[in-house]
């Protein structure tokens, strides 16, 4: 087990674009949402990869960044609800 997952940003309600890779201080499972920062601000992204093998971001692997946390399950609800 790794500690480093993949996501999609959460926009208008829905993932969408390209996955990013992120490490992760907590566990997370596929689907859960968790808060990121970007530009400014903080996002929300959906899990779509957990376990990603060191090696697929070893030439990035010192500029990768780290999700702050998964969303509150009562936020999780309602961005669900908004998919």
């Amino acid at each position: 087990m790794t500690n480093i997952i993949k996501l999609r940003f959460i926009r208008k309600g829905e993932p969408t674009g390209r996955e990013y890779t992120y490490y992760t201080p907590e566990k997370v499972e596929i689907g859960d949402i968790v808060e990121i920062e970007s530009r400014n601000e903080i996002s929300k992204g959906v899990v779509t990869q957990i376990d990603v093998p060191e090696e697929e971001i070893a030439p990035f692997r010192d500029i990768a960044k780290t999700i702050l946390g998964k969303v509150p399950t009562k936020e999780k609800e309602g961005a669900k609800e908004a998919v």
